[in-house]
């Protein structure tokens, strides 16, 4: 008996090479989007987190002394590798007194950053912004 044993032809297995080879280079692309997404949503959360923190800093010392030095009107600066673990972000705190008779004060945190891509760090700062308003206990 004789059968017929004939292989793949070498243009056959080049066709499936260039097929493979470009559904590689495609799923290579895709996780390196995929990572660089990653990297952003973590890096717009920890800023998140850093305005939310201030905040609520500022929060708490106005619960029991709406008077202390730190919840006065004026701009707080806190650059580059000042913020504990978080040597990437800086923060701008600036507090507003509101106009008389009301007895509240506005509270904006922005907390600005350099975002990481798979190139290295971008020059251009993104940024955060967390507001809020805070009244005198009665």
């Amino acid at each position: 008996m004789i059968r017929d044993e004939r292989g793949f032809t070498l243009a056959e297995v080049l066709v499936a090479t260039v097929v493979i080879a470009i559904g590689l280079v495609a799923i290579v692309q895709g996780l390196s989007y995929a990572t660089q997404g990653m990297e952003t949503g973590r890096q717009q959360t920890t800023a998140i987190f850093l305005a939310e923190q201030r905040a609520e800093f500022i929060r708490s010392i106005a619960m029991t002394d709406f008077a202390h030095p730190t919840v006065a009107a004026g701009v707080t600066n806190e650059g580059y590798n000042t913020i504990a673990n978080a040597a990437n972000y800086r923060r701008v705190t600036t507090i507003t007194n509101a106009p008389a008779p009301v007895d509240w004060k506005r509270v904006q945190v922005q907390v600005f950053y350099r975002p990481v891509t798979t190139q290295g760090t971008l020059a251009q700062e993104r940024q955060v912004d967390v507001v809020t308003v805070i009244a005198r206990r009665q």
